[in-house]
């Protein structure tokens, strides 16, 4: 190799690596996709990527050590999912696929200052329709909603699941909104265009938006110190063993739970439909779990699905709180804590249509 060339090699080097250096992901991003929040902790170490993901900082439920930083490019897998970003600026942006699925992504650095979202504040069309399927349940969840390039598309899903996603209010937390009961019996399609360059940030504002054009929809919010129930670690260590993420599922029935591929922070939300009082995971765990717990349920106590046939009714066994830290290694501790309610004022149930 003669001189020139070997100093236009070197310089082509050194050029790559300036270029890699001044992209460091480093650090703790958040965003969403399909109308869900989410929160990834980044550790980049030169072309490597490792980190965790989940819905916020307290629930890391995917953890991965196998991305890889190229230039503006970060690619990585967790879970089933597989993310193709790219760094512009101090944002994050890009594709996540699960399966056949397809859909977009945008992520800013937490704790960066807060601006209200710029742009367009409506879809570009909007269908909304009542969906006459018959096919819901009681309970709000169910139905569909994904986030594709320039689509937003929601099938058989509740007012209440669309409030949800529109507000960032997870659903299982069925405490944090209020409102009359056909929000969660009652079933919608909707199907609306997004304008290219939508930040999560503004397909919020424009969801929020259509619900209120469409369904007139009113709400207040309030914060207040009720009592809660704090789910930790008992005092001789969990009992839980972490697993690979795979398909998430919870079966509920009369004095059983039986989860897979669940993080504690989905679980202490279904804790919730059990109990009195709203259930705050303060575990700090991370990670997946499968597991079953079984007790014997206090007369009257909720049920939110029909009886297990694996458990009769009239099995003896210990209470809630007892199976908790005995099968699990956690403990439910009784407290004061402050929680944020989105209150319904008004929406009508049949909406505005085409």
């Amino acid at each position: 190799m003669n001189k020139a060339i070997m100093h236009k090699a070197i310089a082509f080097l050194i050029l790559c690596t300036i270029a890699s250096a001044a992209t460091d992901v480093t650090g703790k991003w958040t965003g969403g996709v399909a109308g869900s929040p989410v929160y990834l902790i980044l550790k980049q170490d030169g072309p490597k990527l490792s980190g965790s993901a989940g819905p916020d900082e307290g629930r890391q439920v995917l953890v991965f050590d196998n991305g890889t930083v190229e230039g503006d490019r970060l690619r990585f897998k967790a879970g089933p999912m597989q993310f193709d970003l790219q760094m512009i600026g101090e944002e994050i942006k890009g594709e996540v696929k699960n399966g056949d699925v397809v859909q977009t992504i945008d992520l800013k650095r937490a704790g960066a200052p807060q601006t209200r979202p710029q742009g367009p504040r409506a879809f570009e069309t909007a269908s909304v329709k009542v969906n006459k399927s018959g096919d819901g349940g009681i309970t709000g969840r169910g139905g569909t909603i994904r986030n594709t390039p320039g689509q937003l598309q929601m099938e058989n899903v509740s007012l209440w699941k669309c409030i949800g996603a529109a507000f960032g209010v997870g659903e299982d937390k069925d405490y944090a909104i209020s409102g009359p009961g056909w929000l969660k019996t009652e079933r919608y399609d909707i199907v609306a265009k997004i304008p290219q360059g939508t930040s999560f940030d503004q397909l919020q504002i424009m969801l929020q938006n259509l619900l209120a054009d469409r369904f007139k929809l009113t709400f207040h919010r309030e914060t207040k110190e009720l009592p809660v129930y704090a789910l930790v670690v008992a005092k001789g260590g969990s009992k839980l063993k972490q697993v690979e993420f795979s398909r998430n599922s919870f079966s509920l029935g009369k004095g059983v739970i039986k989860a897979q591929s669940a993080a504690i922070s989905s679980f202490a939300d279904r804790l919730s439909q059990f109990l009195d009082r709203p259930v705050l995971d303060m575990t700090e765990l991370k990670g997946v779990f499968d597991f079953t717990l079984e007790w014997t349920p206090d007369e009257g106590q909720a049920v939110p699905r029909p009886e297990s046939p694996d458990r009769p009714a009239s099995a003896p066994g210990p209470s809630i709180f007892s199976a908790i830290q005995e099968q699990l290694g956690l403990r439910l501790e009784a407290r004061k804590g402050p929680v944020a309610v989105l209150v319904i004022d008004h929406a009508e149930k049949v909406p505005i249509e085409n």
